[in-house]
């Protein structure tokens, strides 16, 4: 996954399942948690290696579903961890951007907790049980984060 370029990932994606699994939900979970941390390295100072934590997440559900093992649900449940500490992340850069930075803080919240939610019903549908409670809290700070760049940029178009 790291060094598929996006129209091969998209592809493959499209594809539609026949004979052996093919990596989806799961592995979206964590291109979804890739894409969040980079979008808030970007309104940072860049340093974050969280995106390539999510990368690593996708190349092994995406393992994980091809060899069906035990515990394919794994990667999805570190992707819920890992995304676990970007809304702190997320909070911070409120305070320190402005402008169309405030997108990307925003665009990372929404992001962030998709891939949760993602995660989340991937590891539902693999173990048949429902897990990680913890999921809702991210699902709410997401949305306050974004509500949270909403009326600020509509402050600032008021202002």
């Amino acid at each position: 996954m790291r060094d598929q370029i996006t129209s091969e990932s998209l592809k493959s994606l499209a594809t539609p399942s026949v004979g052996p699994a093919l990596p989806a939900g799961g592995t979206v979970a964590a291109l979804a948690l890739a894409q969040a941390a980079a979008l808030l390295a970007r309104t940072g100072d860049g340093a974050c290696g969280g995106w390539m934590h999510g990368l690593r997440l996708a190349e092994q559900d995406a393992f994980a579903v091809r060899t069906s093992g035990l515990e394919s649900w794994r990667p999805s449940a570190d992707v819920i961890t890992a995304a676990a500490s970007l809304p702190a992340v997320a909070e911070l850069r409120l305070s320190e951007v402005s402008g169309v930075a405030l997108l990307d803080v925003a665009a990372a919240a929404e992001v962030m907790r998709s891939a949760a939610v993602i995660a989340r019903v991937a590891i539902e549908s693999r173990t048949g049980s429902v897990p990680v409670p913890e999921v809702d809290g991210l699902v709410t700070r997401a949305e306050r984060i974004t509500e949270a760049v909403r009326s600020g940029l509509s402050n600032q178009l008021v202002g």
